[in-house]
């Protein structure tokens, strides 16, 4: 559903230096489209309202007349016991504000799953070549790991990419895989812990020119009960089964 609302609002003009400050009224007709998407509109929690303003100068307005206007409209509100300024007043003097730049307010969009992060995503970066091996593994644990979790990626459909390639990316994602056990030599008994995080770049809502890396989905896993030992491989492929499980989720294969 779209209609249409007229609105007239006060422009105060400064100009001058700060000793001298000049001022000047402007006066301005702004015309406000809006469109309801989604469900359970127009108050339901799931319904999204976009806003576009078009905007017109009033030149050789008679200023009287406007400010009599904006008193009987003030009075007007005053006997109702309301204010003034409307609550759905455009902020169109706040160009960060993330609802002048998109047209819509982020804050309203309901929460998504956090598996929906991976929707959409081309490829990931990562190295495992470097992760420090259990004691009595073989040399090249951490390379095998690479080379398996390459395979269980590609064949899901996930690119791998370099640093580089990553970081011209949408997302610039980004999995990091952590490994910690133990001292063998030590007198606690051996154990291990896994612990995987995709990060990828966000905006936040309230303020879309910050931009962070956030980890968006995660994965953690311990050894199985008295079964440390030479576990750990399978333990931490794991992390690579469960990130293409829940990619498929979201990303089915064509048939």
């Amino acid at each position: 559903m779209v209609r249409f609302i007229q609105i007239v609002f006060l422009l105060t003009v400064l100009s001058g230096s700060a000793v001298e400050a000049q001022s000047g009224d402007r006066f301005w007709i702004l015309w406000e489209k809006f469109q309801y998407a989604g469900e359970g509109c127009p108050n339901g929690p799931n319904c999204l309202v976009r806003r576009n303003f078009t905007s017109r100068l009033f030149p050789d307005v008679e200023l009287s007349s406007i400010y009599r206007l904006f008193g009987l409209m003030d009075g007007s509100a005053l006997a109702e016991g309301r204010l003034s300024e409307h609550p759905d007043a455009p902020r169109i003097c706040q160009h960060n504000d993330a609802e002048v730049v998109l047209g819509f307010d982020p804050e309203a969009l309901p929460k998504s799953e956090k598996i929906e992060a991976l929707r959409g995503l081309k490829g990931v970066s990562f190295n495992l070549t470097k992760l420090k091996a259990p004691p009595g593994a073989r040399n090249d644990f951490g390379p095998s790991l690479q080379k398996a979790f390459e395979a269980r990626f590609r064949a899901a459909g996930l690119k791998i990419l370099t640093p580089e390639q990553a970081k011209r990316t949408p997302g610039q994602p980004e999995l990091a895989v952590f490994f910690a056990y133990t001292d063998p030599d030590g007198h606690c008994e051996y154990t291990y812990s896994v612990f995987a995080s995709l990060s990828q770049t966000v905006l936040l809502t309230r303020d879309l020119r910050i931009k962070i890396s956030a980890g968006v989905w995660a994965y953690s896993t311990k050894p199985p009960a008295g079964d440390a030992h030479g576990s750990e491989y399978d333990s931490i492929l794991k992390i690579a089964d469960a990130l293409v499980k829940d990619y498929l989720s979201v990303n089915p294969k064509s048939q």
